[in-house]
């Protein structure tokens, strides 16, 4: 099975949706470089797509994502320096793509979605998850590290708690999931794809440029101080009252109608 088999693409014009589905369920969704190669792919094409407003990943089958494609790592410790260092840098830009994807991404959670997998569920802006999921960091259980989705995680959930999942490489519920901040929703399994359609058409309502600089402002704040972050933010203030965007948006607003991205 080629990468480009291993994920299937869904496009919902109506919500202005686009659902991306890992689709290796006999090797638990595990991401080995031929899937982040299409990952990658897909979203390069998606992010050119002004109908697709906002993205969802799951998994297909009893999975969500078990994590890196273990026998690839395998074969890899026999490889140079190079061939390793090469690997882990585009599992690096694939997740830097979906973190700072300009529209919002979320993914959808069942079963398990450990190390990688819950990486990948923690680049999503939003996580929708079923009772029985499960997450975790279990890395350092084989002797391995979880180092690059934890830069990423411990700005999602605060240090405390990335090092308590980290180190421990305990799995958690979806509830505690949902406690930390990891998770946005848990829903029972028949609910699932209502809490989907319903952020989905939720999304479809707000201005796409105004959410796509919303992240961009997120992805580069990390790196700010609190004052140079808040001078920047002033004149990002200013600047998005001049887009058309605002003045279509205050214009509805006032003339009691929808604006024209929503209708």
């Amino acid at each position: 099975m080629s990468g480009f088999d291993a994920i299937k693409i869904e496009q919902d014009d109506e919500l202005g949706a686009a659902t991306i589905a890992l689709n290796r369920p006999e090797k638990r969704n595990a991401l080995n470089a031929e899937v982040i190669s299409a990952l990658r792919a897909e979203l390069k094409t998606l992010r050119h797509k002004d109908e697709v407003r906002s993205l969802f990943i799951k998994g297909n089958g009893p999975v969500f994502c078990a994590g890196a494609d273990l026998e690839e790592i395998q074969a890899l410790q026999h490889a140079g320096v190079g061939d390793n260092q090469k690997s882990s840098h585009e599992l690096r830009e694939f997740f830097v793509d979906l973190y700072s994807f300009p529209k919002p991404t979320c993914a959808v959670v069942h079963g398990a979605a450990l190390a990688g997998g819950c990486g990948l569920a923690s680049c999503c802006d939003f996580v929708i998850a079923t009772r029985d999921a499960t997450f975790g960091y279990p890395e350092v259980k084989i002797g391995f590290i979880p180092a690059i989705v934890m830069v990423l995680l411990t700005h999602q959930i605060g240090e405390r708690a990335a090092r308590d999942l980290c180190l421990s490489g305990r799995t958690i519920d979806a509830e505690e999931a949902h406690r930390l901040g990891l998770v946005s929703q848990v829903v029972v399994q028949a609910d699932l794809e209502g809490a989907v359609h319903k952020l989905a058409k939720s999304l479809r309502k707000n201005a796409p440029q105004a959410m796509a600089t919303v992240k961009r402002m997120f992805w580069r704040l990390h790196g700010m101080s609190l004052e140079d972050g808040l001078v920047w933010a002033s004149d990002m203030n200013a600047m998005a009252r001049s887009t058309d965007e605002c003045k279509e948006g205050i214009a509805a607003f006032l003339e009691k109608r929808k604006p024209n991205w929503a209708e």
